[in-house]
């Protein structure tokens, strides 16, 4: 059996029961040990998300100014020049509970049919994990098919969850304002497609390098992340190419390859999009981490008590977490192919 942590599972009611005692127990123990199993659903969230724990209802995030540049003088004992930041918009991101519960009868009990109790069991742990990276990927592309005015989206049929930055502008958006420039907007998302060779992605990593801060001071991050949907084989198998190949992707010539080795490619499991679109975002990994861009909170991670239902002798097992994600900012990601936003068009490039 694999080693694991302390559990998942808090309390186990049915321990004190003779008809549960024996597989009370293995289901506990099994609980546990799928917990430690790594998915791809976990890694996404811990790939994209800089994921915290939380002890709080919510967390306040939000930006602030930078010094400007040090000033030059040329007269001895002159005064440095006085500078200060201040803070800007900021918001709440307050948790979410979740809830699943099980039910292994007391037949199923009697006749030892331990692996469909197993089953169940690594049926629910594995739902939690899918539901976390399913939250954080609907957070993360609201914005790819429905447009970059979106602020909130929809998930398990409960609407009004927020998607926006900290400027309260969809985290993808075509007018993010500075705090000390708010008449100078930035926009992160573009229409055009990501095509058959790297032109595209140059031009939009290029582009977020550019990005600005809130003191209107360009910020430099080199963006080395590629995230698409996982039904776009066509835009896969592009930038599978591009990342790996040798040669230059798309040309009769004999060109090296400049992107191989530089980028890392995220498959996001939880992003589907309509028959005809293929948007892809561009991330700075170290933008992402330095500006705790993407952040994903755990309230209470998965947490699982068992215990015998008096009225029929079968036992329930019922998980419960909270969760939430959010973000900070916007200039470690920038946003291709998608249905609204600006439009890169210059001929030369």
């Amino acid at each position: 059996m694999a080693q694991h942590n302390p559990g998942i599972v808090s309390k186990n009611a049915g321990l004190a029961n003779d008809t549960w005692n024996v597989n009370a127990q293995m289901m506990e123990a099994y609980i546990n040990d799928v917990n430690t199993e790594k998915s791809d659903y976990e890694r996404f969230v811990s790939d994209v998300f800089n994921v915290k724990k939380s002890n709080r209802f919510g967390e306040k995030i939000g930006q602030v100014t930078t010094f400007s540049d040090f000033v030059p003088t040329s007269t001895d004992g002159a005064n440095a020049t006085l500078d200060d930041i201040i803070g800007g918009p900021t918001k709440t991101i307050q948790h979410t509970t979740f809830k699943k519960l099980f039910r292994i009868t007391r037949e199923m009990n009697e006749d030892n049919e331990v692996d469909l109790m197993q089953a169940k069991a690594r049926g629910m742990v594995q739902s939690y994990k899918r539901t976390r990276a399913d939250f954080a990927s609907a957070a993360l592309t609201a914005n790819a098919c429905a447009g970059s005015t979106v602020t909130s989206f929809t998930f398990g049929g409960v609407s009004g969850f927020d998607c926006t930055s900290a400027d309260n502008k969809a985290v993808f958006a075509v007018d993010h304002p500075q705090a000390t420039y708010p008449e100078q907007t930035q926009s992160n998302i573009f229409t055009n497609a990501f095509g058959n060779d790297d032109k595209m992605l140059h031009i939009l990593a290029n582009y977020g390098r550019n990005f600005k801060n809130n003191s209107g001071i360009v910020m430099g991050y080199t963006f080395d992340t590629i995230i698409i949907p996982s039904n776009t084989p066509n835009l896969e198998k592009t930038v599978k190419k591009i990342i790996k190949s040798d040669l230059q992707v798309g040309s009769d010539y004999n060109d090296i390859n400049v992107n191989k080795g530089l980028w890392k490619l995220i498959i996001d499991p939880s992003w589907q999009v309509p028959a005809g679109y293929e948007p892809y975002i561009l991330m700075s990994s170290q933008a992402n981490k330095e500006l705790l861009g993407n952040k994903f909170y755990d309230r209470v991670s998965l947490d699982v008590t068992g215990d015998v239902d008096i009225t029929t002798n079968d036992m329930i097992w019922n998980g419960y977490s909270r969760f939430s994600c959010g973000f900070t900012s916007w200039q470690h990601m920038i946003m291709g192919g998608a249905a609204h936003g600006s439009t890169y068009s210059d001929p030369t490039v």
